[in-house]
């Protein structure tokens, strides 16, 4: 039995001799083919490079909002009829991103054509410091456009930063707090963020919101700024507006109601209101 294995084992040597050379020989034309590539890859793309199939006849920049489509394509260093093989999409997307308004970009390239997709920060808030700052979701400071327009947003007033250099990020636990409460105003659910125009942070215990409509100030709690909070005020506005009151504040920094202080001459007996939340 013993010598029966080995000469079994003697017999299957030379198949994996065989199998072995294929192997090696199969590696080896994958590298001259390779190599070949190679070489010809340049000539190639310079002899198709010359058909203005393969040239940049246009660039489609796409996703824009607040951004000029000529703010943009000055930051995309291509040439019209430069060959499409010299263009490196990962250049132009590192250009874009210098600009502090655009989040991200990707490129494809077409026939003929160059394919730029951008995606812009959104401005979130305006940060009064001496002249209206566009911040987006993060704090990040968006550069002013060259058209000179600002977003409709709530203006952040009595907040002390640092830096006002477009790109920086104003990294702070009050702006944080605004941010927070701006995205729960924006709610679906709540949509008060467009009856606020401005938010007062000067005092550190509260934050003051004014109305846009009839500048009300509201005073609240960051820490009570729940959605159930928010609706109810949402709800007390309304109410307030249809019976025609004229108010002079209303106050949301205790958990669980909300207290209106109404015009003397706006009530007949009672100086103020307080609803339950």
């Amino acid at each position: 039995m013993r010598a029966g294995c080995r000469t079994t084992a003697r017999l299957r040597l030379p198949e994996r001799r065989r199998r072995n050379r294929r192997v090696l020989a199969a590696a080896l034309l994958l590298v001259i083919a390779g190599w070949g590539l190679m070489r010809l890859a340049g000539p190639v793309s310079r002899a198709l490079g010359a058909m203005p199939l393969f040239q940049v006849g246009r660039v489609d920049v796409t996703g824009l909002v607040t951004l000029s489509p000529d703010e943009v394509r000055s930051a995309i260093a291509v040439r019209e009829g430069e060959s499409l093989f010299d263009v490196s999409p990962a250049e132009i997307v590192r250009a874009l991103k210098r600009n502090p308004r655009i989040e991200s970009a990707s490129v494809r390239r077409l026939p003929a054509a160059i394919r730029v997709a951008v995606r812009e920060r959104r401005p979130f808030v305006l940060l009064n410091a001496g002249t209206l700052l566009e911040l987006d979701s993060t704090g990040t400071i968006l550069p002013p456009l060259q058209r000179g327009l600002v977003a409709d947003r709530p203006v952040v007033s009595g907040l002390a930063i640092r830096t006002r250099a477009s790109g920086a990020r104003v990294l702070t636990a009050r702006l944080e707090e605004i941010l927070r409460l701006v995205s729960r105003l924006e709610a679906p659910d709540v949509g008060l963020l467009p009856e606020i125009s401005e938010i007062v942070a000067s005092d550190p215990r509260w934050l003051v919101l004014r109305t846009a409509r009839d500048q009300i100030p509201i005073l609240i709690d960051p820490e009570w700024a729940t959605p159930r909070c928010l609706k109810a005020i949402t709800a007390t506005l309304r109410d307030l507006r249809d019976r025609g009151l004229s108010v002079l504040g209303v106050d949301a920094r205790f958990r669980g109601q909300v207290i209106v202080r109404c015009a003397p001459d706006s009530l007949d007996h009672e100086p103020a209101t307080r609803d339950k939340v």
